[in-house]
């Protein structure tokens, strides 16, 4: 297998598209290069979500039982959504990381889709 150079592939893609790497255990690891944030929340009920942050800087927003916390990951680092945890993930300088989310994914555009 040859390896893969994500900043190059990203380079090429459009800002803000998905990029699918490779298969893994029946789903798929992706790579995305965005600046901004995202438009609607996400969920995942059956799985965490695996971020690496490959340049820039992530902030992702969990609407926790505590109410809303904002998460900074830089550059080199590595966050974990744990399953079932509405979030909103955003760059507004911009970046690029690597995701894993092996299973169902629900999107809501509610202020606060846990009401």
């Amino acid at each position: 297998m040859q390896g893969v150079d994500i900043n190059e592939l990203l380079s090429a893609n459009a800002e803000g598209s998905f990029l699918d790497l490779c298969d893994f255990n029946q789903h798929s690891f992706g790579s995305c290069r965005i600046t901004g944030v995202s438009p609607v929340w996400e969920m995942h009920p059956d799985t965490d979500e695996f971020f690496h942050i490959l340049e820039g800087e992530m902030n992702i927003c969990l609407l926790l039982d505590t109410g809303k916390e904002d998460v900074t990951v830089s550059a080199g680092s590595v966050f974990v959504v744990p399953r079932g945890v509405w979030h909103k993930p955003g760059a507004p300088d911009g970046a690029s990381f690597v995701y894993f989310t092996p299973g169902q994914s629900l999107h809501s555009d509610a202020e606060d889709p846990r009401v």
